[in-house]
């Protein structure tokens, strides 16, 4: 029985991985490269616009271009998505979760704060700059806010593939009970000849 048991342990991370093989390369395959691909654009599309605010509001101050800091992340992330799609591991669907929620959580304080700076309106803006600064803001926001959508989505995806999740709960305590009954068999198939030997014993 202890060597079974140590058999399972070794054949768990196996059977993981596998499962993690098949949910990355087959059943959502194509849903993490339309993220990926997602996050790499918005990440590369905000930075023209966010140095663009940052030129015109405070003289190319990189440190008032804050939507660059959840770009930054989304590069990582999309990159990271890329990576687990191509070769799945473990640590990778981590690092994905680690990335997404920091960008989550990040994008949304800066979508908040940029918008009330829009809503507040730029304290030294010449008149003819004020359409084209407000299409610029407009734009870094929606760039930002859809990198938000998308790190929440990954989120949601990932907490898909966890066995104690929605549908897949099911499937996880019929495992769990064809284990059981196997581990039940085994006692039986071991006392069946001991029963066997008693009851000819009794004959004689």
């Amino acid at each position: 029985m202890e060597g079974r048991a140590g058999q399972q342990e070794q054949e768990r991370p196996s059977l993981r991985l596998e499962k993690l093989q098949h949910w990355a390369r087959h059943r959502q395959s194509g849903h993490l490269l339309v993220l990926a691909v997602s996050q790499l654009w918005l990440a590369v599309a905000v930075v023209p616009f966010a140095v663009s605010v940052a030129c015109l509001n405070s003289a190319c101050h990189m440190a008032t271009a804050l939507p660059l800091g959840p770009g930054a992340l989304g590069l990582l992330t999309g990159i990271v998505t890329l990576e687990l799609r191509r070769a799945p591991r473990l640590w990778k669907v981590r690092a994905m979760m680690i990335f997404n929620t920091f960008s989550l959580i990040f994008g949304f304080i800066v979508v908040v704060i940029e918008a009330m700076k829009t809503a507040l309106g730029p304290a030294s803006t010449a008149p003819s700059q004020l359409n084209g600064l407000l299409v610029l803001e407009l734009s870094t926001e929606a760039f930002t806010l859809g990198g938000v959508l998308v790190s929440a989505y990954s989120l949601f995806l990932l907490s898909q593939r966890k066995p104690g999740c929605c549908k897949s709960q099911s499937l996880h305590y019929q495992e769990l009970q064809e284990r059981l009954s196997e581990l039940e068999e085994v006692p039986d198939l071991e006392n069946g000849p001991t029963v066997a030997s008693t009851a000819n014993r009794t004959n004689e």
